[in-house]
């Protein structure tokens, strides 16, 4: 008896040593890009990719321009969409020539892919490289193509295989939890983006809201704002 006593007292303690079960994270997911992966990686990418635009202009012209390319949040979509596109590609990837060439050719394809469609859908050119040598219909150059390739080495080798390790630590509920909150975020900016956005290029054409929101996007989002927001948007 006293030793069954003893044996029971043990499970008793060893269960109590446990953590709660919402604090385990069970799910191994290391190499794979999951939806909070994802999220907290578009989050970093936008940040880091606005903080480089913020810092190449001060070096060039001696100014600030706010370069995160959206209303509410610092997360610049280009640099986020490309972070995201770069670990998709390259995730399996061993080899820096691989990630570096392909990284290249990824980056100047997206590049070129957003000002095809910021042009022909919304009417306005975030960049040109009209001016810049090897460039490919002023939408890219290569140069910058060369530069996505080095930046492609730095998100995988620097950033996203140390940061997966460190994203299987996160418990598993408080990771996913934090991930539908920043991208409902940013969910509701890129919506005011693109509504306010349509209403800049609008209102250049002349073309008065039909609606009680569009009026609301005039208002709260005029010229002025939109000139400061977004400082390298040139209108059709």
């Amino acid at each position: 008896m006293p030793q069954n006593k003893n044996k029971m007292l043990m499970n008793k303690l060893r269960r109590r040593r446990k953590p709660l079960h919402f604090l385990r994270y069970t799910h191994r997911t290391l190499g794979k890009l999951t939806f909070p992966k994802a999220v907290f990686l578009y989050m970093l990418g936008g940040t880091l990719g606005n903080l480089w635009e913020i810092i190449f202009n001060l070096v060039k012209v001696h100014r600030y321009f706010d370069c995160s390319g959206s209303i509410f949040t610092p997360f610049n979509p280009v640099y986020g969409l490309g972070i995201l596109a770069i670990v998709f590609a390259f995730k399996r990837a061993r080899g820096l020539g691989e990630v570096f060439f392909g990284g290249a050719l990824l980056g100047g394809a997206l590049e070129f892919a957003i000002s095809c469609f910021e042009e022909y859908v919304l009417g306005v050119r975030s960049w040109n490289y009209s001016k810049w040598p090897l460039n490919i219909g002023g939408r890219t150059t290569i140069p910058i193509m060369l530069f996505w390739g080095v930046l492609c080495v730095f998100a995988m080798f620097v950033l996203y295989r140390p940061l997966d390790r460190f994203f299987e630590q996160i418990p598993r509920r408080i990771f996913y939890g934090a991930a539908v909150f920043f991208f409902c975020i940013i969910c509701v900016d890129m919506f005011f983006n693109a509504a306010a956005m349509f209403r800049y290029v609008s209102r250049a054409d002349g073309i008065a809201p039909l609606t009680a929101f569009g009026e609301w996007l005039d208002k709260v989002f005029p010229d002025a704002f939109m000139k400061k927001r977004f400082p390298s948007t040139k209108l059709g």
